[in-house]
């Protein structure tokens, strides 16, 4: 998502190189586009510099006067090519390290305070963005190369948030003398193919019950460039239509689509929710807890969330549609394909026994699961499939340390990542020590067996999560819930975390890339302890992903 913390351009420097705390700063240098222009806080001894990449895409980074040696180099998440209302194309680098959307807050200035080195870049190649992943993977590289060519790094971070998941974690696999630690915030757990099923799904499901001219995701790819943006963006103006409507009749009205399922009169709410559960929106928003309710408007709970995923898919179909176009526009159109999808299965027992007066009762979701069923499918184009699936691929066999960090309520990326990216790690390195046990039972002498010792593979992957406040919904004195009122504190939102959070993610974080290994669960919870809102239980683990491929 893109933050918006411009910075202002640099000033170009005299001829004189600075020599400051490791730092050797280069000069302008116009038949080198590579070479940073750097500047001095005359008040803070903080060096800037800004620079171009081989690609043209500009970079820049920040080094402390109390520089420790450690480097965190910054990966921000998907950015579509073209502006769209409440979006506009980024000109550079906007942010250099970890921000709140929700509480617009930066970790700029403390992450500096603490000695910490800092870099950043825009990942643009001619002048396109999207879900460039595999260009993003060689100019992250890049840019940490030309960072410790001219300046002294003990320990490299490599860190990001929400689509970096998909561009560290094969950028690791590849380069794993590269970084010294991984820390992947709100992040894509790749393939991005898991996440992108379940908004395809979504959409699928609005087409079927309340707009048969939406198109969702077999839109997006169908056009390269600003074709291809307009295309999308006039569908996703449909849905927006429907959203706008919900959000003041909080979808009362009865189901239009079909008409033999209009005729039972269920309400647009009950189709949304189920719409929701089954592609695995979470059911707390910015504003809802799926608690909380009145004698009015908001009588049971699974009404709460009910208006929770309303809130939700209109915080997150901008960036979905728009990031599914990117995607799109990599991979081919067609990359959408539901022939064999049992949409029954994928409403689970518990969903439907916990939100069945929010589902009009389970006659209303047997009819809706049984239009589902009987539907029209979509075929999706074989090859463009396969690419979706293979696409940003990765083993997750890291042996760096890894620390995931995730709100219980994300509404774009799915906490149920970090639980995917945890457990295909953890079978990567069980299968790791399965063979290194193997060869250690086969040692015949005492020098084999002490030098296998050195090589036992380490569970090195560690998964924070911000959790909501049990109850925060607010209501006006009409009983509706006041979605103007502040957000919650913590758990809810994309990229949103609050400072003490991130700060102590970056902490873990500088700890592992110091010691090589995640902290001990004794150290886990005496850092998680500290902070508001951090889950201290070790066993605690959101939802699953509804695919897992």
């Amino acid at each position: 998502m893109k933050n918006v913390n411009l910075k202002k351009l640099i000033a170009t420097l005299g001829a004189s190189a600075l020599i400051s705390t490791g730092l050797v700063v280069a000069v302008a240098a116009p038949a080198q586009a590579a070479d940073p222009v750097c500047v001095t806080d005359a008040k803070t001894g903080v060096i800037t510099c800004d620079g171009t990449l081989s690609t043209g895409a500009s970079y820049r980074t920040m080094v402390p006067a109390n520089y420790n040696g450690t480097f965190f180099f910054w990966q921000h998440g998907v950015r579509p090519s073209f502006s769209y209302p409440g979006y506009t194309v980024p000109k550079g680098v906007e942010q250099m390290s970890p921000t709140s959307v929700n509480h617009k807050i930066s970790t700029v200035k403390p992450m500096l305070a603490m000695g910490y080195g800092l870099a950043s870049y825009d990942c643009v190649k001619d002048n396109m963005r999207g879900w460039n992943t595999t260009d993003c993977v060689e100019m992250y590289k890049e840019l940490i190369t030309i960072t410790k060519a001219r300046i002294k790094i003990t320990k490299t971070v490599a860190y990001g948030a929400s689509m970096a998941g998909a561009i560290l974690t094969p950028f690791i696999e590849k380069y794993p003398d590269m970084a010294d630690a991984v820390g992947i915030a709100a992040g894509i757990a790749p393939s991005v193919n898991n996440t992108l099923r379940s908004g395809c799904d979504f959409l699928y499901m609005f087409s079927v019950f309340f707009d048969p001219t939406i198109k969702g995701c077999t839109v997006m790819g169908t056009a390269k460039g600003l074709a291809g943006h307009y295309a999308v963006l006039g569908d996703f103006a449909k849905v927006g239509a429907l959203l706008t409507q919900w959000s003041k009749d909080s979808g009362q009205n009865p189901i239009a689509y079909p008409a033999p399922l209009a005729a039972a009169g269920i309400p647009q709410r009950s189709a949304l929710l189920l719409a929701g559960l089954i592609a695995g929106i979470p059911t707390k928003s910015s504003h809802m807890d799926g608690i909380s309710t009145n004698a009015t408007l908001i009588p049971e709970g699974s009404i709460n969330s009910t208006i929770a995923i309303l809130e939700n898919a209109q915080d997150f179909l901008g960036t979905a549609y728009f990031g599914g176009q990117g995607v799109g526009e990599v991979v081919g159109a067609g990359f959408y394909d539901n022939t064999k999808t049992n949409y029954s299965a994928l409403l689970s027992d518990e969903d439907q026994g916990r939100f069945t007066v929010g589902l009009s009762g389970d006659e209303a979701v047997g009819a809706m699961l049984a239009t589902l069923a009987a539907a029209p499918r979509i075929t999706g184009n074989a090859t463009a499939v396969a690419k979706l699936a293979a696409l940003d691929n990765a083993k997750f066999d890291t042996s760096k340390p890894v620390v995931l960090l995730s709100n219980e309520a994300d509404r774009l990326v799915l906490s149920g990542n970090s639980v995917l990216y945890v457990n295909k790690a953890k079978a990567a390195y069980e299968t790791k020590l399965a063979a290194w046990k193997k060869k250690y039972a086969a040692a015949t002498t005492s020098s084999q067996a002490s030098a296998l010792l050195k090589s036992k593979p380490v569970w090195n992957t560690v998964s924070i999560y911000a959790i909501t406040p049990e109850t925060y919904t607010k209501f006006t004195e009409t009983g509706a819930p006041d979605l103007t009122a502040p957000v919650a504190i913590s758990g809810v939102g994309h990229e949103s975390f609050t400072k003490e959070q991130l700060m102590t993610w970056v902490r873990v974080l500088a700890s592992s890339a110091k010691t090589g290994k995640i902290p001990s669960q004794t150290v886990m919870s005496s850092y998680l302890s500290k902070v508001p809102y951090l889950n201290t239980d070790p066993d605690y683990q959101p939802s699953e992903m509804k695919y897992q491929d």
